[in-house]
């Protein structure tokens, strides 16, 4: 935690009448958690503009069988207009509270709260372990977050209150443990979830304790959104805990450049200081992050502070929200294109389609026409489109 108020914990302070008097409280991730918004009544209190324009309506109809949660840190980076109402097209605001119209569902990508996205049932050999690629697996170690993403690509798991999902037992570890065990061909464990910051210190320890026993070599990597929506997570302890058990790398989720704030880097920092690789996977969605320069802005922050923009997801089938965040392939592949023209390479995100057989990257020369090769009597040749839209042939 900073040494003074941060400046919108101190609006915060004002807008919202929230008492916030100790910085010891406010930067507890604990406290974080306990004090969230977690009811549309709590929300009004925060927001009394919400009454006006139907708002509270929509609102409450998408949260009938869905969670809430804001902290009160993430509250107080929500732009309001001078009668308490959240600027509608602030980014926090419209990935956390679903306020589109609802319309019917579409066979190809609406949101139905059963059709699976992503974990086929014959990929998870245990309930919390899932095994889609051949060299690593992914542990749910969570079915809660620190907030809830309203376009959550495991909506299935964290966004409905009443999840088909399991959730971890000690037995459902104890199999996974010896699921790793027997598969010698297993380079990586990813933790994931939810949100596998969730769990306490001394859970995550025994975690990864039991994790590095299986083999020293054995790669860990971990995926987090706590920076964005609760960043005090990353506590001196947790580090220690990560930097001993030699976690590998640390995947931060991620939407767009306000999410980096002053407390954000903290945590980058100290992450930086245990852990030899920190990634971003960023989803694209329409009116948030989907023009360029927002995208760039991101990126370019993320790379400046030793974060390598990774993935680029386009919107998840069977994910609510779609009709507010779907994006168009063509527009995706035009925005990166041209962030290739103008960026470094290792400041763009790769983009990826998040089929549920597997991620799909998708060539960027879709458009514009794909390479073609040439066999001749001197060689291959290879004819393409260059970063400045130039045909060339290689190797002439």
């Amino acid at each position: 935690m900073t040494e003074a108020l941060s400046p919108w914990v101190s609006a915060l302070q004002h807008t919202h009448q929230l008492a916030v008097t100790n910085l010891d409280n406010w930067g507890d991730w604990k406290w974080q958690q306990r004090n969230a918004v977690t009811k549309l009544d709590e929300l009004l209190s925060y927001f009394p503009g919400l009454e006006q324009d139907g708002w509270l309506q929509r609102i409450g109809e998408h949260l009938e069988n869905r969670k809430l949660t804001v902290t009160p840190y993430t509250l107080g980076l929500i732009k309001v207009d001078e009668h308490m109402r959240p600027l509608a097209n602030d980014p926090f605001w419209r990935q956390l509270i679903p306020d589109w119209n609802s319309s019917p569902i579409t066979q190809a990508l609406g949101y139905d709260g059963e059709s699976e996205n992503w974990e086929l049932p014959d990929e998870m050999v245990t309930p919390i372990c899932q095994h889609k690629y051949d060299n690593r697996v992914i542990l749910r170690l969570a079915n809660v977050c620190h907030a809830y993403c309203q376009f959550c690509y495991e909506a299935l798991r964290t966004l409905e209150k009443q999840t088909v999902k399991s959730s971890m037992r000690k037995q459902d570890w104890l199999d996974t443990l010896d699921y790793i065990r027997q598969n010698p061909q297993l380079d990586e464990v990813i933790l994931s979830g939810g949100e596998p910051l969730m769990h306490s210190d001394k859970h995550l320890d025994g975690y990864l304790s039991d994790l590095r026993a299986i083999r020293p070599n054995l790669i860990i990597r971990l995926h987090t959104r706590a920076l964005t929506f609760n960043p005090y997570r990353i506590t001196p302890q947790l580090v220690e805990i990560l930097g001993r058990h030699d976690v590998t790398a640390i995947g931060l989720h991620i939407v767009h450049p306000r999410e980096v704030t002053e407390d954000f880097l903290v945590a980058v920092k100290r992450l930086r200081s245990v852990c030899p690789i920190l990634f971003a996977n960023i989803p694209l969605l329409s009116g948030i992050n989907d023009d360029y320069e927002t995208m760039a802005e991101l990126c370019l922050k993320l790379y400046r502070h030793g974060i390598q923009p990774h993935y680029l997801y386009h919107f998840m089938p069977f994910s609510p929200g779609s009709q507010a965040f779907r994006t168009d392939i063509s527009a995706a592949v035009a925005l990166v294109s041209r962030m290739k023209r103008r960026l470094s390479n290792i400041a763009v995100p790769e983009y990826v389609l998040p089929h549920k057989t597997g991620k799909y990257t998708v060539p960027l020369d879709l458009i514009i026409g794909q390479p073609t090769l040439e066999r001749r009597s001197d060689g291959e040749y290879l004819q393409y489109t260059n970063w400045q839209g130039q045909s060339c042939t290689f190797p002439e």
